[in-house]
């Protein structure tokens, strides 16, 4: 009996080893493009922050001020509201889910933050990534 029970606890420990599993590719791959972004925004580096959205006239952005359509209008917009480091100030992001759809497609939950001069701003987002050219960019980012 005591042998059942050994072999018993041995099983759970080992599945319980076993049944750990590592993070999808496309996961640590998104992440790292999310880390990217707060870093270039963190260094006041608009034009890096915007290498990871498809530069596209299908890109779009929704927020509370409406639909933005196209790469051009979405950096115009940034560079409107965030003219200078000062303004663009701390970005920081916090990933509440990523959901792999199929091997080239993502979707990507969190929220943000940017402290800055004016004071703290912050809200919640969904982007829908696409593996475009090897590579991940946000096809559609809703800003809240």
């Amino acid at each position: 009996m005591k042998k059942f029970i050994l072999i018993g606890i041995l099983y759970f420990l080992v599945s319980g080893v076993s049944g750990q599993t590592k993070p999808c590719k496309p996961c640590v791959q998104i992440t790292t493009v999310m880390s990217l972004q707060e870093k270039a925004w963190n260094n006041g580096n608009l034009d890096s922050f915007m290498l990871f959205y498809w530069n596209s006239p299908d890109l779009r952005f929704v927020s509370k001020n409406g639909v933005r359509k196209g790469w051009q209008a979405v950096y115009d917009s940034y560079k409107k509201n965030y003219s200078d480091k000062g303004e663009m100030g701390k970005l920081t992001f916090e990933l509440k889910s990523i959901e792999p759809i199929g091997k080239d497609q993502a979707l990507v939950v969190g929220s943000w933050q940017v402290l800055n001069a004016s004071g703290i701003l912050k809200g919640y987002f969904t982007l829908w990534f696409k593996k475009i050219d090897k590579e991940w960019r946000i096809v559609l980012d809703h800003t809240s």
